[in-house]
């Protein structure tokens, strides 16, 4: 996205001054360098902990803008009072969400739903439900580091190997931007629809945007309700990793645990 800047009198003439003085090459490069300068004054967790609690943006655009990662965003906004709304404590959008995913055959994964897999350790459980499974090549890009960072710290090998990587031609940047999402976020709503699939997301406002484009979307919870009644999870299991998913923490129904 391209912003236009208006600059005269004096800010120009010092601008112009930069430049003659060899400090900067131009006076943009002199305007970008100011920028960054900026953005590097504020608290830029502050600022997406503003922004995500008057409901302009998405949990997952506030991890891009804070710079931190998903659990450490979580626990700050956790300590401001501010419960993400990650995960789904409605029952009924759960069992909604599990009579979806019966009827389609590619699901498409952000990484909102992506961290959970990885927290709970069922990415191996997902490529066995017989679905084609994807992420855009833009979710992929910010998964990297996420995946190496738990592997370290779980002891465990993780890969994202049973998801096919999708790149779209396509500038979703004025989607994002008027639906208060990441990039990440548009692109995984586009591709599940380009592929006429469901998204699987634990970020409430993706979820929600998804929807009004017409894009069935659903919390990881009906996923692993989904495929308890495939017969991959049993009753045990099953609440083994609602309990799980209660203490990473996203939101579960209360009828779930226990």
């Amino acid at each position: 996205m391209v912003t236009n800047i208006e600059i005269s009198g004096f800010t120009e003439e010092v601008l112009e001054a930069l430049v003659k003085a060899g400090i900067y090459g131009s006076k943009t490069e002199a305007i970008r360098d100011a920028i960054r300068r900026l953005l590097e004054s504020y608290d830029l967790k502050e600022i997406s902990l503003r922004a995500y609690k008057n409901g302009s943006i998405s949990f997952q655009l506030a991890v891009e803008i804070s710079g931190l990662s998903v659990d450490e965003l979580t626990w700050y906004f956790l300590s401001r009072d501010t419960a993400p709304l990650l995960g789904s404590d409605d029952a009924s959008e759960i069992v909604s969400g599990e009579e979806q995913l019966k009827s389609r055959g590619s699901i498409t994964f952000d990484l909102s739903s992506l961290y959970a897999m990885l927290e709970l350790n069922a990415v191996d459980l997902v490529s066995q439900l017989g679905k084609k499974l994807s992420i855009s090549s833009k979710t992929m890009e910010r998964a990297k580091a996420l995946v190496l960072r738990l592997s370290k710290a779980k002891g465990v090998a993780y890969t994202l190997s049973s998801f096919d990587v999708v790149s779209i031609n396509k500038s979703l940047m004025e989607f994002s931007r008027r639906n208060g999402i990441s990039l990440q976020e548009a692109h995984s709503i586009y591709i599940a629809k380009k592929l006429n699939g469901i998204l699987v997301s634990d970020d409430a406002k993706t979820r929600q945007v998804s929807r009004s484009y017409g894009v069935p979307a659903v919390p990881t919870l009906s996923l692993l309700s989904y495929a308890r009644s495939q017969g991959l999870v049993n009753n045990n299991y099953f609440k083994e990793l609602v309990m799980k998913m209660a203490t990473i923490p996203f939101m579960v129904p209360k009828d779930f645990i226990g």
